[in-house]
């Protein structure tokens, strides 16, 4: 059980990575349209939510802080041990990819990336560095895709998904010897014949 000094570390570390997070998720890179829209929306949000603590204290700001330091305390979880092969990694990363998209067409990048980057795996991770690893696993991001009843989003299809998948599937290696014979040689019947031709007896 973790002690009391533990906790706290843990709190305010997951809470500078919640707030790495919200920054990124106000102001994308290179998106100035969508991070005006966002912090907009904030300055909106912030000032009801702010007032409403203050008038009921007692009630919503321990719920408030303590959703806060939950939240802090899952982010900050150690990190499973990362394997050394790389394309270990790149495999737990795709299938991580296919359990969020489930048994639809694809995911948006608008949703993949708040929950990879909650997952314990992509803690130390933000936006771009996750997205330099989904590239480096193969996964194509396709600029604009329908997922549901929402299209026109960045996102991955699940094809993409699963070929990438198959793609770090080690091939069957061919069976060395052909049968009937010996290797490098042709068996006695098929003497003189081009593959996929036998010679008609009269």
């Amino acid at each position: 059980m973790a002690t009391l000094r533990e906790t706290a570390t843990r709190i305010e570390t997951g809470s500078v990575i919640l707030a790495r997070r919200i920054g990124h998720a106000l102001t994308p890179e290179g998106r100035p349209v969508l991070a005006i829209i966002r912090i907009g929306a904030a300055c909106i949000l912030v000032p009801p939510l702010y007032l409403a603590i203050e008038r009921s204290p007692l009630t919503l700001a321990p719920l408030t802080i303590g959703i806060w330091c939950r939240r802090a305390w899952h982010t900050s979880a150690p990190a499973p041990p990362v394997p050394a092969d790389p394309n270990v990694q790149r495999r737990q990363l795709i299938e991580g990819v296919l359990e969020l998209i489930g048994d639809r067409s694809g995911v948006h990048l608008s949703e993949l990336y708040p929950k990879m980057l909650a997952s314990p795996w992509a803690a130390p991770l933000d936006e771009p560095r996750l997205r330099v690893a989904l590239q480096k696993a193969g996964l194509v991001i396709t600029r604009s895709m329908r997922v549901g009843d929402v299209e026109g989003r960045s996102g991955i299809r699940r094809a993409d998904a699963e070929a990438a998948l198959r793609a770090l599937s080690p091939s069957p290696s061919p069976d060395p010897t052909p049968a009937g014979g010996d290797a490098g040689q042709a068996t006695p019947e098929s003497a003189g014949e081009q593959a996929g031709e036998r010679a008609e007896t009269a």
